[in-house]
């Protein structure tokens, strides 16, 4: 029923939304001071929705053209973001340690935020990779 870019571009839309819903989450913790801006399920359904999403779309398409849509390719930039996530997680250690150790934030805020933008890198990297790719 789908082709692979189809495929392909309904799992950027469905990266993209989900990294900007944990961005905002994690903006709205530090603006508003608090670690719950928002109900705190919406991060978590917006990411089971995500595989939901992705899971039924790839069988709707059929192996042949989900294995086209999640080839070596989109393995390749999974395998890159989840490398600079990861040291952009490890590089917000040390920022939050001075913003807790000047008392601008507190403890929940910070590890709400540092969580939430970390999976937003991973998520956007994919979707940037991915996009930067088709160029």
């Amino acid at each position: 029923m789908f082709k692979s870019d189809t495929l392909a571009n309904i799992r950027v839309a469905v990266f993209a939304l989900t990294a900007g819903v944990c961005v905002v989450y994690a903006v709205l913790s530090l603006i508003m001071g608090r670690p719950d801006p928002m109900p705190w399920w919406i991060p978590w359904a917006f990411g089971i929705a995500s595989g939901v999403i992705l899971t039924l779309t790839s069988r709707m398409a059929g192996p042949k053209q989900a294995g086209m849509a999640w080839d070596e390719g989109y393995s390749a930039d999974a395998t890159r973001a989840a490398g600079t996530a990861f040291w952009v997680g490890i590089a917000m250690y040390p920022i939050f340690g001075v913003l807790l150790a000047l008392g601008v934030v507190d403890y929940p805020i910070a590890f709400a935020v540092m969580g939430l933008l970390t999976g937003a890198t991973y998520l956007s990297l994919i979707v940037w990779f991915d996009v930067r790719g088709r160029g």
